[in-house]
């Protein structure tokens, strides 16, 4: 082989391993399934994340078969660097600002790990195919 073909084969295999890294980051969006918050191991919550860069989740929390806690929040979502940020604009339907960065340590076709900078907590979320909650009896 020729130098010239070599160094352009090589750029092509650079280029389709970034483009493969990029497309792994995209399959973020879909709907994600968790357990547990810093400082609350029984709150259960789902995310939401969109192709277009948006993003809705909800946070519950049950005893004795009923909801006793239930928040919402929306905003928009990007990744760069291996590093997720989710800002929301909206905290329960109503303006509201927070802006949290997560590393993203795993991101597989059923189950992401992201480590949220501030508290050093890890968070596994599993995709479901829907934004549906279990039963509350069985998050009590």
């Amino acid at each position: 082989m020729t130098r010239k073909l070599k160094l352009a084969l090589l750029i092509v295999a650079v280029m389709s391993a970034a483009s493969a890294s990029a497309a792994d980051k995209s399959s973020l969006a879909g709907y994600w399934y968790g357990i547990g918050e810093p400082g609350d191991p029984n709150i259960f919550y789902i995310d939401a994340f969109r192709a277009d860069g948006t993003y809705n989740a909800e946070y519950r929390k049950c005893e004795k078969g009923k909801v006793v806690y239930q928040q919402t929040q929306s905003g928009t979502w990007t990744v760069k660097d291996d590093v997720l940020s989710m800002v929301a604009d909206h905290i329960d339907g109503k303006p509201g600002r927070f802006d949290h960065s997560y590393t993203l340590e795993s991101v597989g076709e059923r189950e992401i790990r992201a480590r949220l900078h501030d508290l050093d907590f890890l968070f596994v979320e599993t995709r479901i195919p829907a934004f549906q909650f279990p039963p509350c009896y069985l998050g009590s």
